[in-house]
C-alpha cells in the first residue's frame, strides 16, 4: 500500500472488529442459534448478571478439528458448537469472539426494546395492547416526534427511526399505569440504550451504563411475579453485559452500528423499487442502479476534466413523492414545498407550492376551521394594504372561495435552548379540518396547533409569538 509518507509498504491487516447481526455471528462463531456466541456463560444463566470469560478461539478450533476427525469432545456439546469450517482458522492474531461488536439497531432497538420489553410491559397492563395503542393515539403532536395515529400494534413495517421515536415517549405512556417496578425496569433499559448511543464516553458514563444494566436486573422479577416471563435467558439481553467492555476496548458503539449499512436498503432497494412500475421490478431496479452509477461516474469525470464544474457529482436519489419514515405531521398529500421565504426578522418559512384546498368557501373556513373572526381580520388585512375591494361587505361567504394551506413550516434561527448542534429549529404549524369517513375509508380527526401572538411595546411594537411547543421567537 502507498502510505502517508508516499512510499509503498507491505501491510499485514489484522481482523480486530467484525460488524454482524446475530444470525451471522452464530454462523461465524460456529455455535447454535439462541446460545451465546461470545462468552462461556452457561445457557441457563444468560439472564443473570454473572461475569464470564470470552471463548478462546484456539480451544474452539481444537474442538472443531477433533469433531471433524471423528472424536466426540465434551466441549463440543458444552459450548453448543456446530460442525462448521470457520473462515478465521487461517487468520493470524484473530480473536473472533472479542471482535464481535455491539449492534445497537438489532440488539437494543429491535431486540431488547421492541421484541421483548414492549411485549412484556404490554402484558402487565390492564387492557393490554389496546391500552398502549390508546395512549399513543392520544399523544399530542410535535415536530420532532413521530405520531403513531393508529397505535403501535398495527404498524406493519418498523424502521430504526420508529424504534427511537417510540423509545422517546414509551416511559410516559406507561407511567401511572404500570407497576412501579415495571416502570423502573423500563427506565433502566431506556437509560442503557441512550448511554450506549453516546459518541464519546468517560469512566463516569460507562459506570452509568453499567448501573442501568444492574437496575434492570434489580426490578426484572416483577415480570416473573406477574407471570409474563419464566426466565430471562435471552442472548440479546445477555449481550448488554458486554457493552461496557467492548466500548473500552473497541471504541463507542455508534461506530459499529449496523444502522449505517441498513440504510443502503433505501438507496439500493426502496428508491429503485419506487422508480419501477412494480411489475417485473428486479430488472427495472437493476437498470435504474446502472444508470445512476453511470451518471455518477460521468459526473466525476467532468469534475476531473473541467475545472470549475459545479453541478452536483451525484444525482439526487431521493424520491420527492414519498413520505419519510419519521413523518412529523399528518399526511396532507401536499405538493412539493416552495423554497423558504424570508418574511419576518430572522425567521424564514415555507409552504406548499400550491394550496391543497384551492377552493374553500369562507363559510367552511369559519365553521370547519373554527375561525369565526376570519372575515373581520381579512377586512383589516386588506384595508391595511390598500387592496380592500369596494364590494367587500356584500360578499357571500358561501360562494366566495379562498385557497387554504394545511401546514406552515417555520425555520427558527439557532437558539441554544432548542437548537441541536448549531442547526436552525424547524417548527410546524398545522391547521387541518376534520374529514368525514366515506365507505370503508375512515374519517380523519381535526388537527389544530395553538399559536400565541402579542405585540411587545418594548421592541417597537414588533410581533412576538409562541408556538404550541412553548418556544419563544422574536419576529
Amino acid at each position: 500500500m502507498i502510505c502517508a509518507d508516499g512510499k509503498q509498504h507491505h501491510v499485514h491487516p489484522i481482523l480486530a472488529a467484525y460488524v454482524a447481526n446475530y444470525p451471522e455471528q452464530y454462523l461465524i462463531a460456529c455455535c447454535k442459534q439462541n446460545h451465546r456466541p461470545k462468552c462461556l456463560i452457561p445457557t441457563n444463566n444468560l439472564g443473570n448478571p454473572i461475569p464470564s470469560l470470552l471463548q478462546d478461539p484456539s480451544d474452539t478450533l481444537k474442538t472443531l478439528h477433533l469433531t471433524a476427525d471423528g472424536y466426540a469432545p465434551e466441549a463440543f456439546t458444552k459450548n453448543s458448537l456446530q460442525p462448521v469450517a470457520p473462515f478465521l482458522a487461517d487468520l493470524p492474531f484473530c480473536d473472533i469472539f472479542s471482535s464481535f461488536t455491539p449492534d445497537i439497531l438489532h440488539q437494543l432497538h429491535k431486540g431488547v426494546f421492541k421484541d421483548h420489553l414492549v411485549k412484556w410491559v404490554t402484558k402487565t397492563l390492564t387492557g393490554g395492547k389496546h391500552k398502549v395503542d390508546w395512549c399513543f393515539q392520544a399523544m399530542t403532536g410535535h415536530p420532532s416526534l413521530h405520531h403513531f395515529k393508529k397505535g403501535i400494534s398495527l404498524v406493519s413495517q418498523w424502521t430504526g427511526n420508529k424504534y427511537k421515536n417510540m423509545e422517546k415517549v414509551f416511559l410516559g405512556v406507561i407511567t401511572n399505569t404500570a407497576d412501579p417496578k415495571v416502570v423502573r425496569a423500563t427506565c433502566a433499559i431506556l437509560d442503557f440504550i441512550h448511554y450506549a448511543h453516546f459518541k464519546t464516553h468517560t469512566n463516569h458514563s460507562l459506570r452509568k451504563l453499567e448501573d442501568a444494566w444492574n437496575h434492570f436486573h434489580t426490578n426484572k422479577d416483577e415480570f416473573i411475579k406477574q407471570k409474563v416471563r419464566t426466565h430471562f435467558n435471552i442472548p440479546k439481553v445477555h449481550t448488554m453485559q458486554h457493552y461496557a467492555h467492548m466500548i473500552r476496548s473497541h471504541g463507542t458503539a455508534d461506530g459499529f452500528n449496523t444502522e449505517a449499512s441498513e440504510h443502503l436498503h433505501i438507496d439500493f432497494a426502496k428508491h429503485a423499487y419506487t422508480a419501477s412500475n412494480q411489475k417485473d421490478y428486479i430488472m427495472q431496479m437493476k437498470m435504474w442502479l446502472e444508470r445512476r452509477e453511470a451518471i455518477e461516474i460521468f459526473s466525476e469525470y467532468l469534475y476531473w476534466s473541467m475545472p470549475g464544474y459545479d453541478t452536483e457529482a451525484t444525482a439526487d436519489l431521493t424520491d420527492k413523492g414519498t413520505t419519510p419514515d419519521n413523518n412529523n405531521g399528518p399526511s396532507d398529500d401536499e405538493p412539493l414545498e416552495s423554497p423558504p421565504h424570508s418574511r419576518f426578522d430572522g425567521v424564514s418559512y415555507s409552504i406548499a407550492a400550491w394550496a391543497p384546498l384551492p377552493k374553500t368557501s369562507i363559510n367552511t373556513i369559519t365553521n370547519g376551521f373554527h375561525a369565526p373572526d376570519f372575515l373581520h381580520y381579512l377586512y383589516i388585512f386588506l384595508r391595511q394594504r390598500d387592496i380592500l375591494p369596494s364590494n367587500f361587505n356584500s360578499i357571500d361567504p358561501t360562494t366566495v372561495n379562498i385557497p387554504v394551506f394545511k401546514r406552515l413550516n417555520l425555520f427558527i434561527p439557532t437558539l441554544p435552548e432548542v437548537s441541536t448542534e448549531g442547526h436552525p429549529t424547524q417548527d410546524v404549524v398545522h391547521a387541518c379540518a376534520a374529514m368525514p369517513g366515506q365507505g370503508l375509508k375512515k374519517g380523519v380527526p381535526e388537527i389544530f396547533d395553538t399559536v400565541f401572538a402579542q405585540k411587545d411595546p418594548l421592541v417597537g411594537g414588533k410581533l412576538k409569538w409562541w408556538s404550541s411547543q412553548g418556544e419563544f421567537y422574536p419576529l
